[in-house]
């Protein structure tokens, strides 16, 4: 005949139910908060991004005298790729025909949402400074010829 030992060592069900709601209440709160860090630092990556894309426009200044008017003549000079839902676009400023800049539009679409950023180079000849801002979705830049809208869409 086999006698049980009243010494059994071990968690009840009780007890495996009840750290296994707190791990779940825990990471409940923990995982929205880590996506919208996430989220942070694609915005984040997209700016830094785009101040790559000044320095190439000024590079291609340096080289070429002028600023370059579309990306592909930026190339060389370490104009970003459009990855990873973002997409750069950069134009020539003229203002009233005496002052010359330029402009670098940033894009990237994180869960369907567009995050827009504009930079607007100093005016050669005025006094007006360089300008770096964040766009409204749908937002339209009328006083800078061809910057895109904020907005998904190609």
């Amino acid at each position: 005949m086999t006698v049980l030992s009243q010494d059994l060592k071990g968690f009840t069900l009780i007890e495996l139910s009840i750290v296994i709601g707190i791990i779940g209440i825990l990471a409940a709160v923990a995982i929205p908060i880590f996506d919208s860090f996430s989220d942070n630092a694609k915005v984040d990556e997209l700016k830094s991004e785009m101040l790559v894309a000044a320095t190439a426009q000024e590079k291609y200044f340096l080289a070429k005298g002028v600023y370059a008017s579309e990306t592909l003549s930026l190339a060389s000079y370490g104009f970003p790729t459009n990855h990873d839902n973002m997409k750069f676009e950069t134009g020539i400023y003229i203002k009233n025909g005496v002052g010359m800049s330029y402009w670098v539009h940033g894009r990237r679409c994180i869960k369907n949402t567009p995050h827009c950023w504009l930079y607007i180079s100093s005016l050669m000849g005025t006094t007006e400074t360089a300008n770096f801002r964040e766009l409204k979705v749908g937002e339209a830049v009328n006083e800078y010829a061809g910057v895109p809208s904020c907005s998904c869409s190609n």
